[in-house]
C-alpha cells in the first residue's frame, strides 16, 4: 500500500510538470527525469526486508474473513485452493518482474512498451475498480469494528441501539455509524498530500498480527476445551469453490504493487526467489489463521457465543462484544483500517485522474467531486449491508482474472513470441518523431506527444530471454499458460453464476 501511495505522489509531481508553460516535448523530458529520480532511490532493502514487504502487502483484511470462510466452506478445501491460487499468483507475479526493465518505474510502463497503450489502459481501469472495491470493503470492516464499541458505550449511558442487521434511522444503528464515520473521514479524503499517514501506515500490520495471534489462541483453546463441539460444527470440504477461490485471489493479489517493491531489492538476482518465499510465508499465515480460526468459530457456535443480530462475517462477530480481548483487537483494527482508508482513496483518485486527464490540466472541482462520490458510494454499500464475503470473492474472481491471469500471461507470451515489428508498430520512437517535426516544423505545437515515446528502438526491446526460452518448448509453455488462464476464467464465471443462483 505504501508503495502505491508513493507512486501516486510521484504522479502528483508529474501533474505539476504538466501545468508548466513549456512545450510538450520538454514536459515529456521532465516526466522521464522524475521517473528516473524515483527509480534511483530504490535498491536499499535486503532480501529479508523484501520478503517481508511482499508478504505484508498481501496479509491484510482477508485475514479477518478466512476463519468464517474456512469453517463454512471447509478447511481442506481452503488449504487446497490456497495452494493452487498461491502457485498461480506467485508465478504470474514473477512474470511481471522478468519483463520489467530497470528504467521502468512500474508495471504500466512495461505494459505500454510490450503490449501497447490499450493494455496499459485496461490494467489501470481494473486497478481503479479494484481500489474502489477495496475502499468499500474497508468501510464495511471499519463500521463492523466501530459499532460494537459504540453499542457498549450506549448501553452504559442508557441509549437504545438497533441490532446490526436492522436497517433503520429511527435510532442509533449501523447506518448512523456509517454516516458519522463518513463525515469524520471526509476531511482526510480532501487532502492533496498524505503526510504523516504514510509514516504511520507500516505500524498497521501490528493490528493484523494481533488478530492472527488471537485467532490461533482461540482455536487451540476451543479445540482443547470442546473438541466434540468443534468437530460437530466444522466442515472439511464443500462445493463452495468459487467463494474460496475468489477470496484467495484477492488476498494474494499483489501484481499492481510488486514492481516498486522488487525494485527496492538490493540484490535483483534474488527477485524470483524472494517473491516465492514471500508467497510461501503468506500462504502459511493465511492457512494458520483460517484453520485455527475455523476451530474458534466452530467452538463458538457449539457454545452459542455468536452475538444476536450479527452477520458473522469475521471471527470477532462470534464473541461477546464486551470481551476485553475482543475490544482491544477491535480498537487496533479500527485504527489500522482508518489509516489505510484515506490512502486507498488517495491512490484511487490519483489513478482515476491519470486515466482521464493524461497530459491535460489538473482537475479542480472534480477533485472534490471524486472524493465525495467515493465516500458516498462506500457509505451506500455499507448502509444496505451487502454481504462482505460476496464483495471480496467477487472482486477477487473478476479483477483477479485480469491482474493475476490475463495481463501477466499476455505480457509474457507476447514478449517471448510476438514478432518484433508487432511489438513496436504502435510506438514510434524518438527518431520518427524528430523526422516528423523537421518536415512540419511550423506545426510543432500540434504534434501529439502523448502518442510518442522518447525512447529509441533499443529502449523498446525487452530484457534478454535467451536462457528462459531454452527452459521450455514453445508449445508446452503456451499450453501451460493457457491452462492457467482457463482456471482463472472458470473462477470468474463460477462466481458470477453463484450470484444469480
Amino acid at each position: 500500500m505504501a508503495q502505491l501511495a508513493q507512486e501516486a505522489e510521484v504522479s502528483q509531481q508529474i501533474q505539476k510538470v504538466l501545468k508548466q508553460s513549456v512545450s510538450k516535448r520538454e514536459k515529456k523530458s521532465l516526466i522521464k527525469s522524475i521517473k528516473k529520480s524515483s527509480i534511483a532511490q530504490t535498491g536499499k532493502a535486503s532480501s529479508f526486508q523484501t520478503i517481508i514487504s511482499v508478504s505484508n502487502s498481501m496479509v491484510g483484511t482477508s485475514t479477518l474473513v478466512f476463519p468464517v470462510l474456512f469453517c463454512q466452506s471447509g478447511i481442506g478445501l481452503g488449504i487446497i485452493i490456497a495452494i493452487i491460487i498461491g502457485l498461480i499468483s506467485c508465478r504470474t507475479t514473477q512474470l511481471l518482474i522478468v519483463h520489467n526493465k530497470s528504467e521502468e518505474m512500474d508495471l504500466p510502463d512495461t505494459l505500454q512498451r510490450v503490449l501497447g497503450t490499450k493494455w496499459k489502459t485496461i490494467f489501470n481501469i481494473s486497478n481503479v475498480i479494484l481500489l474502489w472495491a477495496s475502499g468499500i470493503i474497508y468501510m464495511i470492516l471499519i463500521c463492523n469494528q466501530l459499532y460494537p464499541l459504540i453499542q457498549i458505550i450506549c448501553d452504559n449511558i442508557g441509549i437504545e441501539s438497533a441490532p446490526l442487521t436492522d436497517i433503520t434511522l429511527s435510532k442509533l444503528s449501523y447506518q448512523w455509524i456509517g454516516i458519522g464515520f463518513t463525515i469524520f473521514i471526509l476531511p482526510m479524503f480532501f487532502q492533496k498530500k498524505l503526510g504523516i499517514i504514510l509514516q504511520l501506515l507500516p505500524y498497521g500490520i501490528i493490528s493484523v498480527f494481533s488478530f492472527i495471534i488471537f485467532t490461533i489462541y482461540e482455536g487451540i483453546y476451543m479445540l482443547v476445551t470442546d473438541h466434540q463441539g468443534v468437530v460437530d460444527n466444522l466442515k472439511w470440504f464443500s462445493w463452495d469453490v468459487s467463494t474460496m477461490a475468489g477470496t484467495f485471489a484477492l488476498a494474494l493479489l499483489i501484481q499492481s504493487m510488486v514492481v516498486p517493491i522488487m525494485k527496492n531489492n538490493m540484490i535483483q538476482q534474488n527477485n524470483n526467489r524472494d517473491i516465492a518465499i514471500g508467497f510461501a510465508w503468506t500462504w502459511f499465515v493465511y492457512c494458520m489463521a483460517g484453520t485455527f480460526g475455523a476451530f474458534a468459530v466452530a467452538g463458538a457456535l457449539a457454545n452459542n457465543q455468536k452475538q444476536d443480530g450479527k452477520s458473522g462475517s469475521t471471527l470477532l462477530d462470534y464473541y461477546p462484544s464486551d470481551n476485553p480481548l475482543v475490544i482491544v483487537i477491535q480498537v487496533l483494527l479500527f485504527l489500522q483500517l482508518t489509516l489505510v482508508f484515506p490512502v486507498l482513496q488517495f491512490i484511487t483518485r490519483s489513478q482515476f485522474f491519470g486515466l482521464i486527464y493524461e497530459l491535460e490540466r489538473q482537475p479542480k472541482w472534480q477533485f472534490y467531486a471524486f472524493s465525495l462520490t467515493y465516500a458516498i458510494t462506500c457509505l451506500i454499500v455499507q448502509c444496505v449491508e451487502v454481504d462482505l464475503s460476496l464483495i471480496i470473492s467477487l472482486c477477487g474472481a473478476v479483477i483477479g482474472l485480469f491482474q493475476e491471469y490475463i495481463i501477466p500471461i499476455a505480457l509474457h507470451l507476447s514478449c517471448l513470441y510476438a514478432k518484433n515489428d508487432s511489438k513496436t508498430k504502435n510506438q514510434p520512437n524518438y527518431n520518427q518523431v524528430q523526422a516528423s517535426m523537421e518536415s512540419t516544423e511550423y506545426l510543432v505545437d500540434q504534434v501529439d506527444f502523448t502518442k510518442f515515446s522518447l525512447n529509441d528502438e533499443e529502449d523498446l526491446k525487452c530484457n534478454d530471454h535467451s536462457e528462459l526460452l531454452k527452459r521450455m518448448p514453445k508449445n508446452f509453455r503456451i499450453s501451460l499458460y493457457s491452462f492457467i488462464l482457463v482456471i482463472g476464467i472458470a473462477i470468474g464465471i463460477g462466481k458470477l453464476i453463484d450470484i444469480f443462483k
